[in-house]
């Protein structure tokens, strides 16, 4: 690490960089930028049927707009690039093939038809609504539960049954260790489908350079390498080629972490033309075909002892893949990370699961924010709450039973998942009292019912996986994600110094955090470091950004690169101080020998001396220059780990959820700016609120998404959101370099799980049963009426019980 006194900036709340020219509305984002002369605007043309044969399509009427240039279908498209194919090799995998646009038949209502050139965006527009398209409409696969049906329509004919993946995983004598437990408990789970909504829809700007051998793609995505690679192979054109530059970007989430259709006919139109493309996307689009996530159903036995132990857990997983395997991370994203992270921070040693991803007539499904956690926590925190309930036995209690304690790590689950540090039980019990948990459950009666609401408590316990490295993606089997991450480090000419990282921002702080890292790695002043990224022209190659890796893997990147730069700089100083080089300490943006500190050269007398701009010897066999790249691949995974406690009040007249009390302790191992830490926590926090009470992409039986805007698909507002009361512990990682670990996601990890068990909780005293998401009120409204009714009719005298029931 660096010279100078340790964490001089990591650790520090340093104000973001970002947010001085963002607030003063000087951001460019995608439908920002300057648009060449002759830049030609898309739309799509989008399939108003789940499910259906394309005959005919009639352009004429469009094609006399003025303004419009060209309609194409996916006949003339099919020339220009390959289908879109997601390579996963892993076992029960099933290839899907997508059209960019498709030539003979649709699978979502979304998919796009055709495509409108024209000079200007009305004009595209207004030809939308004149193409003529004539279908053969066929039965649809619209939900979860009829894809599992015999004779369900098939989403692709040679997918046998929709099962598009199928994982199996057990134990060795599993069934005996089921066996031995006192009793067995079950439960369904089910969620709903979620959106990602970020507050900029997806658009992209492909710009040929004066020859048109060469372009340059703007796109809001977070995977600029990914996408590059994905252009180059589907349009068959020389990568080298190909320049993707991210500029500002209005929340990702994940749903810019893939490869889109409407990015590949972007480009390969600007290819055609030889003219600039723009392509912008609106909302409604953005809720038909973004992908869209969380549609799980879980099936949780698990049997326990009489002290609440768990023996043995036996999962049967359904996730809806939609209507194609998504590039890059394909449908078995989901399925198995519900599988595979569902132990959490449990010493659960006995595990089986049957998992599988189910292809459906809608939108594909992808990664958002927290993959599959919020779900598969939802379920096992779910279930820690009935055993508690089940055998008299306090929540908090039955989760200090079963989990892992500080002095047993580093611990392998059963999975061979490895957590190298950790702290649940400390984040358990500081959580409990911050919300005075003890207290609380002592004032609170057993029908739950004060002043009108029934009010209750919940808590979620759980793991972050984050950093993955390519081991982890290999493990799921996803053959083209590499898994490292990059970094140049530079010292220029005048002592200033940059890196250029891999990574592409959506809001997280890069350019702060790099900037502490790099800074306390070379030991220069933060103001005279430059964090460059988002552009593949001079960012080296790397995974990109999602799934909370930018600390861990961008972080450790950086630190490995600058180490060598800090090294060649400490040999140049102490040749020219005529000092020992392990005498020379870097700080402050200077090199001083240890206890001298007046022998001092600065950076810039350094840099200039690397460069050959002074009349000063490099060492012998110095090379010049002072720069380094290096590449950081991290372990499989890289656990962080949290407890969220909510308490809630529930309406007992119309079933309205408010959030009364809200804890986090949160432990992403060592922290690099604690006030952009919590802002990802508060961010995801309010997304896990949405999720657990009002998220909901809805479907109808013949597959229309009846929901496609921001009246009917609701999002939390600022009142619905709680006070949260949030401390760290910090525990810092010994596998990963930097001891960072991941904390994008943990917010809405732990949101979804603990206030569905507050709610749960809040709801037992009437017996009633909540094991789905949203908990929207007219969902609990009917809930309390029914079990209220039943609670009622059994408390009354035997001569009204009859009529208390009718």
């Amino acid at each position: 690490m660096a010279d100078q006194d340790s964490s001089a900036y990591i650790g520090r709340s340093q104000p973001r960089r970002e947010d001085e020219y963002l607030l003063r509305g000087l951001a460019q984002f995608v439908d920002d930028l300057p648009e060449p002369q002759g830049t030609l605007h898309l739309g799509f043309v989008l399939s108003p049927h789940a499910h259906a044969r394309i005959l005919s399509l009639d352009a004429s009427a469009a094609l006399a707009v003025p303004g419009v240039v060209a309609v194409l279908g996916g006949r003339e498209l099919a020339g220009l690039m390959s289908p879109m194919v997601t390579e996963i090799e892993f076992p029960g995998y099933h290839k899907s093939f997508r059209d960019p646009v498709p030539v003979d038949k649709v699978r979502f209502v979304g998919e796009q038809v055709a495509v409108i050139l024209a000079e200007n965006p009305y004009a595209a527009q207004d030809a939308i609504e004149l193409v003529q398209v004539e279908y053969e409409v066929l039965p649809a696969t619209a939900s979860l539960e009829q894809a599992l049906e015999p004779d369900a329509p098939l989403v692709h004919d040679h997918i046998e049954g929709n099962v598009i993946f199928k994982g199996e995983f057990s134990t060795p004598a599993f069934e005996d260790a089921f066996a031995s437990g006192d009793l067995v408990l079950r439960e369904r789970f089910r969620s709903g489908r979620v959106a990602g909504v970020p507050i900029e829809p997806r658009g992209c700007l492909a710009v040929p350079d004066h020859t048109g051998s060469s372009f340059t793609f703007y796109s809001s995505t977070q995977i600029p390498h990914l996408l590059r690679t994905g252009l180059a192979k589907h349009l068959n054109f020389p990568e080298s080629r190909i320049r993707v530059i991210v500029p500002e970007v209005g929340g990702g989430f994940g749903t810019k972490a893939q490869f889109y259709p409407e990015e590949l006919v972007t480009a390969a139109l600007c290819l055609k033309y030889r003219c600039a493309v723009k392509w912008i996307q609106d909302r409604r689009e953005e809720l038909l075909t973004n992908i869209h996530a969380r549609d799980h159903i879980y099936e949780l036995e698990v049997a326990v002892s009489r002290e609440g132990v768990v023996k043995a857990l036996k999962l049967d997983l359904v996730t809806n893949a939609g209507a194609y395997s998504t590039f890059p991370f394909g449908c078995t994203l989901e399925t198995t990370g519900g599988a595979r992270m569902i132990v959490g921070p449990y010493k659960i040693r006995n595990y089986a699961y049957r998992a599988r991803a189910v292809a459906t007539h809608t939108c594909p499904s992808g990664a958002y924010r927290g993959v599959a956690q919020p779900t598969c926590f939802f379920a096992m925190e779910g279930m820690m709450d009935r055993i508690g309930r089940t055998l008299g036995i306090d929540p908090a209690e039955v989760r200090l039973r079963n989990i892992i304690p500080t002095r047993e790590l580093p611990w392998v689950n059963v999975v061979g998942v490895r957590y190298d540090t950790g702290s649940y039980e400390e984040c358990l019990r500081r959580a409990m009292e911050l919300v005075d948990y003890e207290g609380w459950r002592r004032g609170q009666p057993a029908d739950r019912l004060v002043d009108g609401k029934y009010r209750g408590i919940g808590i979620c316990c759980f793991t972050e996986i984050s950093g993955t490295g390519a081991p982890g993606w290999r493990a799921r089997g996803l053959i083209r994600m590499p898994g490292f991450d990059s970094s140049l480090v530079r010292v220029e000419p005048t002592g200033k110094v940059v890196a250029y990282v891999s990574h592409a921002a959506a809001g997280q702080g890069h350019l702060t955090t790099f900037a502490q890292i790099l800074a306390d790695q070379v030991g220069a002043r933060i103001e005279d470091v430059t964090i460059i990224e988002g552009d593949t022209s001079s960012s080296p190659y790397g995974t990109n950004t999602f799934a909370s890796r930018s600390a861990v893997t961008g972080g450790g990147a950086v630190i490995r690169a600058g180490q060598k730069v800090a090294a060649k700089m400490r040999r140049i100083a102490a040749h020219v101080l005529e000092a020992a080089e392990e005498d020379i300490v870097l700080r402050d943006g200077r090199a001083e020998v240890v206890g001298v500190p007046e022998m001092n050269l600065p950076f810039a007398q350094i840099a200039e001396t690397a460069y050959s701009m002074n009349n000063l010897l490099l060492p012998q066999n110095e090379e010049y220059g002072l720069e380094a790249t290096d590449y950081y691949d991290p372990p499989l995974a890289t656990m962080a780990n949290a407890v969220h406690i909510a308490s809630v009040a529930v309406d007992a007249l119309d079933g309205q959820v408010s959030i009364e009390r809200y804890a986090i302790v949160h432990d992403c191992g060592r922290i690099i700016n604690p006030m952009i830490v919590d802002g990802q926590i508060h961010g995801g926090t309010a997304q896990g609120v949405g999720e657990a009470l009002m998220e909901e992409i809805v479907y109808d039986e013949r597959g229309q998404l009846v929901n496609a805007n921001l009246l009917e698909y609701l999002l939390p507002l600022a009142p619905d959101l709680p006070d949260y009361r949030l401390e760290h512990i910090e525990s810092p990682s010994i596998d990963a370099v930097g001891g960072f670990k991941g904390v994008g996601e943990g917010g809405v990890i732990g949101a979804v799980p603990a206030i569905a068990n507050a709610v749960a909780d809040a709801l037992s005293g009437i017996g009633a049963n909540v094991n789905r998401i949203p908990m929207r009120p007219s969902y609990l409204a009917g809930l309390i009426r029914t079990h209220a009714a039943w609670v009622a009719a059994a408390a009354a005298p035997e001569d009204t019980r009859t009529k208390a029931h009718a």
